[in-house]
């Protein structure tokens, strides 16, 4: 106990000196009575160096202690101060030194059996590869090690790991699949008020946003990012979210504030020279340069920008990081192969046998398949030729498909239109495949809005081509026919699917199911009707869910088919309403893999009525993308919900 006290009070001294005065840290280690607890000593005072910037002192510090660890076989601290520095020599960009060291921590713990050290090690080599744009080499060790962390369920590890996950997608444009896995961290940080770990995750989902061009939840979590990271004095880290500033500033057309921004991740960067930040920043103010044909100054910033680019040199850097993992698994096989030399004696005389039979085989097999070879060879050829013409025809189909796409997208209404009728509203759009069959409509006359959450027969192309039919539909209703009320606007657009679909006397029966609403803001009530799809109303002053029945028949060919019928509904601020098709609540997952159900979803929605709109549309993506967990989505999914003003 008095070893661990001495220890202890040895660290409270280092921690507030260690960073200042590298040569007084050495004096007080040296000074410790065992050459353990010198080893320990110096790692940590690695790890504090790394922490505050100081990245060559921690390579001083983990020179020392390798030593003694090394004459002591002190194994688990000899891989905890590769790893270190491993840490350092990334934040100073040079990657091929720093696998090096990640993998000699990595085979030190893999002999150890020290799964949690096992993680975090190889979560460090994923974000190196990250570095390097190796996007596929990234995901596998983040894997590996989200795996050892869900087996430790190690909340921290798990976060640090979907994180890393996160960033990676992120880099492979896969900005919804990051977005999903950012908003895990958040959940498992706040629960285990981890406040650095929060800072990363408000900050990365930032710049999802800005990729996204939804501004203002980027600045919003850029600011609570900055908030954490300046009282933490997270050089690095501030340098990032300054430089993320700037680039939402610059990407909105404010050059001024962006090159504020810019200039104090400057600050922060060159001091730690953190060429990364630097390399990009440079970039950006050489780009906003540009933009304000400020040739002297762009042509400065260009030349900074080049200079620090070509300091990595990427392909040396590739050749190195092939060779460290290629060594890495060598060191693996050489160990494997010794195992295997005891076994040698006693397996000989088997080894023996079966190759003489071995041979015989060979000799037969030989001949069969010389013959073999020389017809494959005249196939080789043809199945080639064929091979060429499927992915040809398989590219030309997924163009046409990514083209419907845009064609799809153009037809939905823009975030401002919905705005103008309702400014607090939240858009769910989750289409199954690249096209959908469900869409959003709204439109506008004088103080009359239109709002609609549609689900076409079939999803994919199918249910694509039906979207523009039920859509061209809704528009002729109103802007052709000058209906407002909404059941006359169902009965109407039934009359033209039907006759549109039956040109050449077949009858189809496809169709869609809709839920309408017509919003009076003069009046501040609603009529609605639906198609199989009900509106769900929640009552801000009671805090309950009402839901209106629709007709149970589509807009299409049906054997009963009625007038619909409409319902005029008082409503008041702070009201929400919900219009959706079926395939939110009709998702399987959860532990059992059953479907949510329209009462899994109705709970999501009262436990996130207390929310801001836009917090209430994250949740309810999380919630749904939670359950859902690794099953496929089973159909398209579209939620509206609108709040009254």
């Amino acid at each position: 106990m008095r070893i661990s006290l001495a220890f202890l009070f040895t660290f409270i001294l280092l921690a507030g000196n260690a960073q200042v005065n590298g040569d007084s840290t050495v004096r007080r280690i040296e000074k410790l009575s065992s050459a353990k607890l010198r080893a320990k000593a110096y790692n940590k005072a690695a790890e504090l160096a790394w922490q505050s910037g100081f990245y060559k002192n921690t390579l001083n510090y983990v020179e020392r202690g390798l030593k003694i660890a090394r004459e002591n076989d002190f194994k688990k601290i000899e891989a905890s101060l590769h790893n270190n520095r491993g840490i350092a020599y990334e934040y100073l960009n040079q990657y091929p030194s720093a696998l090096k060291d990640y993998f000699a921590a990595l085979t030190i713990q893999e002999k150890l059996n020290d799964p949690a050290m096992e993680a975090s090690i190889l979560g460090n080599i994923g974000l190196v590869y990250m570095y390097q744009k190796q996007n596929s080499k990234s995901l596998y060790y983040h894997k590996r090690s989200l795996e050892i962390n869900k087996s430790l369920k190690n909340r921290h590890g798990i976060s640090a790991s979907l994180n890393n996950l996160a960033i990676t997608y992120a880099q492979q444009g896969k900005f919804e699949k990051a977005e999903y896995y950012y908003l895990e961290c958040i959940k498992i940080d706040l629960q285990a008020h981890d406040t650095a770990g929060l800072g990363d995750d408000y900050n990365n989902i930032g710049t999802i946003y800005i990729d996204l061009k939804k501004f203002d939840l980027a600045e919003k979590y850029l600011n609570l990012a900055l908030e954490i990271r300046l009282p933490q004095n997270n050089q690095f880290g501030l340098a990032e979210t300054y430089s993320n500033f700037g680039t939402l500033y610059q990407d909105q057309g404010q050059f001024e504030k962006a090159k504020e921004y810019f200039a104090l991740a400057l600050a922060v960067a060159i001091p730690i020279q953190d060429k990364e930040s630097l390399k990009y920043t440079y970039k950006r103010l050489w780009e906003i340069d540009l933009a304000l044909q400020d040739s002297a100054s762009a042509f400065g910033h260009y030349q900074m920008y080049i200079a620090y680019r070509d300091s990595i040199d990427n392909s040396e850097i590739a050749r190195k990081q092939t060779e460290l993992e290629l060594n890495y698994k060598f060191n693996k096989e050489k160990e494997v192969s010794r195992l295997r030399e005891q076994e040698k004696d006693r397996l000989f005389i088997i080894i023996l046998i079966a190759v003489s039979s071995g041979l015989l085989l060979i000799l037969i097999f030989s001949i069969l398949f010389f013959r073999k070879w020389k017809q494959t060879q005249r196939q080789q050829v043809v199945i080639e030729e064929k091979n060429k013409l499927v992915q040809q025809k398989n590219d030309e189909i997924m163009a046409s498909i990514a083209y419907a796409k845009r064609i799809q997208k153009a037809i939905l209404p823009a975030d401002s239109v919905l705005s103008s009728g309702f400014p607090n509203h939240i858009v769910i759009y989750l289409p199954k495949d690249i096209v959908s069959g469900d869409f959003y409509w709204t439109d506008t006359v004088g103080t009359t809005t239109f709002i609609a959450a549609a689900d076409c027969t079939g999803h994919g192309v199918p249910g694509a081509l039906m979207s523009v039919v039920c859509h061209n539909a809704l528009n002729r209703t109103v802007r052709e026919f000058n209906l407002t009320n909404p059941s006359e606007i169902l009965d109407k657009c039934r009359e033209i699917i039907i006759k549109e679909l039956s040109h050449h006397g077949d009858s189809m029966s496809d169709g869609m199911d809709i839920s309408l609403a017509v919003f009076d803001a003069s009046r501040k009530h609603l009529n609605w009707a639906g198609a199989n799809n009900p509106l769900w109303i929640y009552r801000s002053d009671s805090g309950e869910l009402e839901e209106i029945k629709p007709n149970k028949q589509p807009i299409g060919s049906h054997r009963q088919a009625e007038p619909f019928t409409g319902h005029t509904i008082e409503l008041h601020p702070k009201d929400r309403i919900f219009l959706f098709s079926d395939g939110y609540q009709d998702q399987f997952g959860g532990e059992k893999g059953k479907k949510l159900m329209s009462r899994g979803f109705k709970n999501a929605i009262l436990d996130s009525s207390h929310l801001p709109i836009a917090e209430q549309q994250s949740f309810l993506i999380s919630t749904f993308m939670t359950w859902k967990g690794d099953l496929e989505q089973i159909d398209d999914v579209c939620v509206l919900c609108a709040e009254i003003p």
